[in-house]
């Protein structure tokens, strides 16, 4: 906690906004971002309903976490009301991976670390094309299903991860849009991006969530953003989102939303 907001004190220091901003790309795609979350601040009704219905659940369920953990609990038995609470992405930042979904030509989706599927019903109402989720926990799984099943685009994928994805990959021509929430240490986000790497464009977009969750995380940010297919990144603190256009210089900002 102590790392997390040491970071958040930097990140405060560092984050810009427009009128820091020359490349007439990141200007558009930075105001376009505020002002899509201005006109949908309160979410897409049903989802949110959704969301507000798993926060209620007292319930426990018996949780397999295949990734890093959670800093607040480590007992295999978790409410689902404190998974939602503790684990699920704020609205703010779900609306922010739908807009930047929108953003791709979306015809290919990866939602990597399902949990209780909000985010994921949010990229699909994004997605023009197939989504594909991937959960390694099958509790979590079976709950985001009951809610996903209505969402035709989705094919939820289940697993551990380090061996459902590349057979996803494989299958696919291109690769649009990529929510990387998984695992929160540093060689498998390497790993997961080594995978899709091959088949992403220059309109790709990949968002890497909890940058700043460990010195881990951290650590594997600040590798992705050096990759020679990656031209530019912004630092929303919750996440991290890395372009693929062609630009001559790499561009990197640390943004407030």
């Amino acid at each position: 906690m102590f790392f997390q907001a040491w970071e958040y004190f930097i990140y405060f220091l560092e984050k810009e906004d427009e009128h820091s901003l020359h490349s007439p790309f990141y200007f558009n795609t930075y105001l376009e971002l505020k002002s899509y979350l201005k006109k949908n601040k309160r979410g897409i009704e049903s989802l949110e309903k959704q969301r507000k219905f798993f926060l209620r659940q007292n319930t426990k369920i018996i949780s397999d976490d295949l990734g890093a953990g959670s800093r607040w609990d480590s007992s295999s038995g978790r409410k689902v009301s404190t998974i939602m609470k503790r684990v699920g992405t704020p609205l703010k930042f779900s609306l922010v991976y739908q807009f930047l979904c929108k953003q791709t030509p979306a015809n290919t989706v990866l939602d990597l670390g399902t949990s209780l599927g909000i985010n994921t019903a949010y990229l699909s109402n994004g997605a023009k094309g197939i989504l594909y989720s991937f959960e390694g926990d099958p509790a979590q799984m079976k709950l985001a299903k009951k809610h996903l099943d209505s969402h035709y685009n989705v094919r939820l994928v289940s697993g551990n991860l380090d061996d459902s994805l590349g057979e996803i990959v494989r299958q696919v021509d291109s690769i649009d849009f990529v929510l990387m929430d998984a695992n929160h240490r540093y060689a498998p986000t390497i790993a997961y991006f080594e995978a899709i790497s091959p088949k992403l464009h220059d309109s790709s977009i990949v968002v890497i969530a909890d940058i700043h969750w460990s010195k881990e995380m951290k650590y594997a940010w600040n590798q992705l953003k050096k990759s020679p297919r990656v031209t530019g990144s912004m630092d929303f603190f919750e996440c991290g989102v890395l372009f693929f256009r062609p630009n001559p210089e790499k561009t990197h900002l640390v943004m407030a939303i």
